[in-house]
């Protein structure tokens, strides 16, 4: 099965968080029902899921952090009355329309331009982590080009016996 669509059918009560043992779904609508309570914790579990349509319903709480798992997202609407910062996340920085999160007026943080109450901004904490691990990447690159050289001028003194003898000796001259 690769795409349900359970809008407009009147459903209540919360999103049943076993949906996302469908790992090939792909496409989610359950627009336009009355689901209430949070939008599930564990909604990243939804590996291949590209279009995410929570929209018209009654959910309330924070955006759980494992949405941002969702990389093949390319589609997201979770119009509802959710609060607290959008989560950051590589596949969530390419959904720049505010529209998909309308009606959350408690939200805070990119794409919307409201900077959240602790001062802290989703995308600029995105921004910063990204260059700290590509910071971090040189650091290990140059490292490791390092260590590579040291073994590969040392091996050349210990198994290679006349390029040895000739920079010991030239070093005795010294």
């Amino acid at each position: 099965m690769t795409g349900i669509d359970l809008s407009s059918n009147s459903l209540s009560g919360e999103v049943p968080s076993g949906l996302t043992k469908l790992e090939g779904l792909r496409f989610l609508n359950l627009s336009r029902n009355r689901f209430s309570g949070c939008i599930p914790e564990d909604i990243g579990g939804f590996k291949n899921l590209e279009s995410l349509d929570l929209s018209w319903n009654e959910l309330s709480g924070s955006i759980p952090p494992s949405i941002s798992q969702l990389m093949s997202l390319d589609s997201l609407n979770l119009s509802n009355h959710l609060s607290g910062e959008i989560p950051a996340g590589y596949q969530l920085q390419t959904l720049t329309d505010p529209s998909i999160y309308s009606s959350n007026f408690g939200l805070c943080g990119f794409p919307l331009n409201i900077v959240c109450s602790n001062g802290s901004n989703s995308a600029t904490k995105f921004s910063r982590n990204h260059q700290e691990l590509e910071a971090l990447s040189w650091y290990y690159s140059i490292l490791a080009g390092l260590a590579f050289g040291l073994w590969l001028w040392f091996g050349a003194l210990f198994f290679f016996k006349p390029s040895s003898v000739a920079i010991f000796s030239r070093v005795d001259k010294i």
